[in-house]
């Protein structure tokens, strides 16, 4: 598998493995924060990754989106849901875009999350009855609109950038409902 190329903070690309790759906590960002729109800072987390266009991209990026969010400690659905965003994200870049470069933008807050995924290339439209059931490709769009609560395709002289967001559930406390603040057991409990 080809080593990710990464931004590192300096803004030189260079040659790294999943754990050097640049995350932004946006530290830098809280006073502003807290100056605009008062009180806590939600915890979001940020990496970006970009390598060379290839098949063996999907793999790669998959796995450090699984990597990244897992590290975050974002909960093993919301993993798997950025698993098949950034898989369905990045095989398009691969196979639609003549790009050679794809990078892959990851953040993980408190509530939401989402992969943005960019190349320098112009998709091609594909005006197949996609996403029928007997074929093997064409639904990947699909797939990403079902994982995620807001999908966004900008294209323009640039390139394409996708950005898929979804939120990530609450969790719920766990235990008989006598243990739950504000909760009564049911009659025969």
């Amino acid at each position: 598998m080809p080593t990710p190329t990464a931004v590192r903070r300096s803004g030189v690309p260079t040659e790294c493995s999943p754990q050097d790759m640049i995350m932004i906590d946006e530290q830098s960002l809280k006073p502003t924060y807290r100056r605009r729109y008062g009180g806590a800072v939600p915890r979001h987390r940020s990496a970006v990754c970009a390598m060379a266009v290839e098949t063996r991209a999907v793999p790669a990026l998959r796995a450090f989106t699984r990597d990244m969010a897992t590290r975050w400690g974002a909960p093993e659905e919301t993993v798997d849901a950025l698993r098949v965003i950034a898989t369905e994200l990045v095989t398009n870049s691969v196979l639609h875009s003549g790009s050679s470069e794809v990078s892959l933008l990851l953040t993980v807050g408190d509530r939401t999350a989402a992969v943005e995924v960019k190349d320098v290339g112009t998709w091609q439209d594909r005006c197949r009855g996609a996403g029928l059931p007997d074929q093997v490709d064409g639904r990947g769009l699909r797939l990403v609109h079902a994982y995620s609560t807001t999908c966004r395709v900008k294209r323009n002289a640039q390139g394409t950038a996708v950005r898929a967001e979804l939120r990530i559930p609450v969790p719920t406390p766990r235990g008989r409902p006598q243990d739950l603040p504000g909760r009564r057991p049911p009659a025969g409990w």
